[in-house]
């Protein structure tokens, strides 16, 4: 018979009654001053930094609720120009030779190498 083996490893973070983690108000400036420089969403930033997004944007709200907050929302970024891309088989069968994972999780594929870094230079601003 097999033995199976479980390992406990504690990250010594402070929980709450229902096994939250508590996160201090000195951790949360941080976090949100982070995000301001970030470029990422909301939700891609809380991913990356492993809050919940509901917390995340509960925080952001209150913060912006307090006298004299200075995070305001990040600008859109400005684009000057729209590139014109062409796909030669818009149903293509197989799949396509170049892929980039962008800052935000989002996936952009394609086959012709300069219009490809073309769109991920205009999306990541």
């Amino acid at each position: 018979m097999d033995t199976n083996t479980i390992e406990l490893v504690d990250d010594q973070t402070k929980r709450d009654t229902r096994s939250r983690r508590i996160t201090s108000a000195g951790r949360r400036a941080e976090l949100l001053a982070l995000y301001q420089s970030s470029g990422l969403t909301q939700k891609a930033f809380a991913r990356r930094e492993g809050v919940n997004f509901h917390t995340f944007c509960a925080w952001l709200m209150k913060h912006r609720r307090e006298p004299g907050a200075s995070l305001q929302p990040a600008p859109m970024p400005a684009h000057s120009a729209f590139v014109e891309l062409r796909a030669s088989s818009p149903l293509a069968s197989t799949p396509a030779p170049l892929e980039v994972v962008l800052r935000d999780g989002r996936v952009v594929r394609g086959a012709d190498a300069s219009a490809l870094a073309t769109l991920v230079r205009l999306l990541e601003g």
